[in-house]
């Protein structure tokens, strides 16, 4: 990128700290100073920043050759001088004004970029700034701090992540939306209902932090491969024939071995129509002494490459009468704790966020309210459904959607039947929900025990997001 441009967002990412540091004004405390024309602080600013703020107030669109010393130099003055007042209204207009420039110095060579931040000031600061990809479902939302105030840009504060590291991946929409821009056709494949997964009777691991004995379990193998091989390509190629632009499988049912003969597949039969992205079934790997145990899917992109593995972070739990029994995995939790996003405009920001990660409360809240996704794709081996049916529209309120895909093999580890009368679903919150009519909020799909399916060939269900106001 432009050295110009780098700085330009060098100092943003200073700004945004120290009014991080300070007392954010609220939404209606910066309504009241944007709406005083005739303030000394709106004065000041038009005297620093001429080529930035027009006398009626609106701002200027910024070229390269403006972003210059005398520039960097007064929003270096008024980073001195402390106002926070002033801060935020220099923020409010140092976002704006940059839009054309960037747009115009910057643009896809490939379908897909990787950027770390467009800062490089975030040892320093602790800010990373991105590009905001705008989501078509996205709601007003009252209240959103400083990231609210923002139009076309949007920070994460690292200092809120407890050494959680963020990945970014900026897709073109055209290599997402299969069908145009009118709507996000999703599509979960629970698989099947056989025994897939054998488990570990609880024995003696080494907890990571405290170094103290604690009871655990792994996965030992993968049953039926060859059977979970097939219906996973099968139902690759299905849902590419329906249009589907996000597949996802569910938690633990893949293998590396399993990944590769799909690629190998998928590579062989390069004209047939797939989703643009994949959500493979996750990969539970054992390893030498357990020590770096992982769980782990991959996100595939246009059944052509493996565009990033995403690790399962927190370690799901079952209680006995000897106590609780933890996954695992993670015995160093620096190790691979890191989240990947892709950046699509007009769909937001998508994550993977694997099972159990999705309920720990701790690592939900971090990537919820620090992230932002607008939506979550969550693989599942789940002996329930309660919980990610009423956290479902849980964060509606900032505009995200969530994809949920258990699988019915999960029924063989509890007696509970009742709790696979629901095997997946999909938020669909968009601008053409009905508030009188529930189901335009979400689609929830059947498991075994409603399903009437006499097998699992071929199990897949379909919902899709509009990406239009309603007529």
């Amino acid at each position: 990128m432009i050295n110009q441009l780098v700085w330009y967002f060098d100092q943003m990412a200073e700004i945004i700290r120290r009014i991080e540091e300070e007392e954010v004004f609220r939404e209606k405390d910066f309504s009241s100073l944007l709406g005083d024309k005739n303030n000394q602080i709106y004065l000041d600013l038009i005297s620093l920043f001429p080529k930035l703020i027009k006398d009626d107030r609106s701002f200027r669109s910024l070229t390269i050759s403006d972003i210059d010393e005398t520039f960097s130099s007064a929003v270096s003055v008024v980073l001195d001088g402390g106002n926070v007042a002033m801060l935020h209204l220099l923020l409010y207009y140092m976002d704006r004004g940059i839009e054309d420039c960037y747009m115009q110095m910057t643009g896809f060579e490939d379908d897909i970029e990787s950027c770390d931040a467009l800062n490089i000031n975030i040892h320093d600061t602790h800010i990373i700034i991105l590009k905001k990809a705008k989501c078509k479902w996205s709601m007003r939302q009252p209240g959103n701090g400083l990231n609210g105030l923002l139009k076309n840009f949007y920070y994460i504060d690292q200092n809120k992540l407890d050494g959680m590291q963020i990945k970014n991946y900026i897709l073109d929409y055209r290599a997402v939306l299969k069908t145009g821009n009118t709507s996000l056709k999703i599509a979960v494949s629970p698989i099947t209902r056989e025994k897939t997964v054998e488990f570990s009777a609880p024995y003696d691991g080494i907890n990571g932090k405290t170094g103290i004995s604690q009871k655990v379990f792994r996965v030992e193998r993968i049953l039926k491969e060859e059977l979970i091989t097939n219906q996973v390509i099968e139902n690759i190629h299905i849902a590419g024939e329906e249009d589907v632009d996000i597949l996802v499988f569910p938690e633990m049912l893949g293998t590396q071995d399993m990944l590769c003969k799909v690629m190998e597949a998928l590579g062989s039969n390069w004209e047939t129509d797939v989703p643009a992205l994949i959500v493979f079934p996750s990969v539970w790997e054992k390893t030498e002494n357990d020590l770096t145990n992982t769980n782990k899917s991959y996100m595939i992109l246009n059944g052509e490459e493996v565009l990033f593995e995403q690790h399962k972070r927190c370690d799901y739990k079952y209680d006995t009468a000897d106590g609780p029994v933890y996954e695992d995995i993670n015995r160093d939790r620096d190790k691979n704790n890191i989240l990947n996003i892709i950046h699509v405009e007009g769909l937001g920001r998508i994550c993977i966020v694997i099972c159990y990660d999705y309920l720990d409360e701790e690592n939900q809240e971090r990537i919820m309210q620090n992230i932002r996704p607008t939506l979550v794709c969550t693989p599942s081996f789940s002996t329930g459904s309660f919980h990610f049916e009423t956290l479902a529209e849980a964060f509606f309120k900032q505009s995200c959607n969530l994809v949920w895909c258990n699988t019915c093999s999960a029924a063989h580890e509890t007696k509970k039947d009742k709790n696979f009368e629901i095997i997946g679903l999909v938020t669909t919150l968009s601008k053409q929900c009905d508030p009188l009519d529930p189901g335009s909020f979400k689609r929830i799909f059947k498991g075994k025990t409603k399903c009437g399916r006499e097998n699992c060939k071929n199990c897949i269900y379909y919902a899709e997001i509009p990406l239009k106001k309603a007529t």
